[in-house]
């Protein structure tokens, strides 16, 4: 299999990549990809049960505290056991940890999702951020972009547009609002990302340490009354539905496997294999939300895994 960064590690060099620019090969990288797939399965799911939530009684407050508490207070040990790797992780990564895939990142999510239907959280949350994690590792690391991954991030940025352009002209009052919320959340979740992957933490370790900090912060915002609360006229089955997903689901789950196929496909590579999750997503609303796709919907999506196919590589991996 080849690899996917551009130097052979094994001969001599004086100038060695850093190690956030080395991906696994053979096995390794099987196992990244596999991890990476069980990542957008959870994620789809995560982005249907989102919509239900924030469309019936519970608020973003709500699908927040569901979301980052259990995990936050089960993995606390991890975290006090690795606070010394921690410290040793620049404060600006850490922050683009907490807050990429923390409060921020759930609250845009969430609230974009009271306007826009989840195949427009798909599209412009995990469709989109290939484009900004590229950006990102271009504008501050110097990474090299091939002609490939130029053409497929191309047609996923196309894809992008014409959802957004045809949603403000076409779909239902107000969606076009959620259509911005949702693309400045995938905004911080590329943030997030390119974090993730040069700070190096086990998956865990970084999982404990964003959820406890977004509970710290669900704490202040409850205290201060900024935050509202639908949990007492919610369902117990719904409630139930939101604790696997958004708990078990999204926050241990995932925790694990998306920061162990960011560690093993670099960042880009995990970024544009997340773009298949609009897809799924789209796929899963249609019988549970009772959504339909648009005609530009589809055309959206169609541009999006094509360009998947394209910038992340993966015909050409052996």
């Amino acid at each position: 299999m080849a690899h996917s960064a551009t130097q052979d590690y094994s001969e001599p060099t004086s100038n060695p990549q850093p190690d956030y620019k080395v991906y696994a090969t053979g096995w390794g990288f099987k196992l990244g990809l596999l991890a990476a797939f069980v990542s957008i399965l959870i994620w789809s799911s995560w982005l249907v049960s989102m919509r239900a939530g924030v469309t019936n009684t519970l608020t973003p407050f709500d699908l927040g505290l569901l979301r980052f508490t259990p995990p936050a207070l089960l993995l606390l040990p991890i975290l006090w056991r690795g606070r010394a790797k921690i410290k040793a992780v620049s404060p600006i990564l850490l922050l683009g940890i907490v807050c990429g895939a923390g409060v921020p990142f759930f609250f845009l999510s969430a609230t974009g999702l009271k306007y826009a239907p989840a195949s427009h959280a798909g599209l412009l949350i995990l469709g989109a951020y290939p484009f900004f994690v590229t950006l990102l590792a271009v504008l501050f690391y110097q990474e090299k972009v091939t002609r490939a991954r130029k053409m497929g991030l191309g047609l996923v940025c196309t894809g992008v547009v014409v959802l957004l352009s045809l949603s403000m002209l076409t779909a239902a009052e107000g969606t076009w609002k959620g259509d911005l919320l949702l693309l400045a959340a995938s905004m911080f979740w590329a943030i997030y990302t390119v974090s993730l992957r040069i700070a190096g933490l086990p998956p865990l370790l970084s999982t404990s340490l964003m959820g406890f900090v977004s509970f710290v912060v669900l704490l202040v915002l409850w205290s201060t009354g900024l935050v509202s609360s639908g949990l007492a006229q919610t369902s117990w089955d719904m409630i139930a539905v939101q604790l696997v997903v958004q708990s078990l689901l999204v926050g241990l789950m995932t925790g694990f496997t998306y920061g162990y196929a960011v560690q093993q496909l670099g960042a880009e590579n995990m970024a544009a294999i997340g773009a298949f999750t609009p897809v799924l997503a789209s796929i899963i609303a249609i019988p549970i939300l009772g959504e339909t796709l648009e005609a530009y919907s589809i055309v959206g999506l169609g541009l999006v895994a094509t360009g998947v196919l394209l910038a992340s590589g993966i015909l050409k991996k052996r």
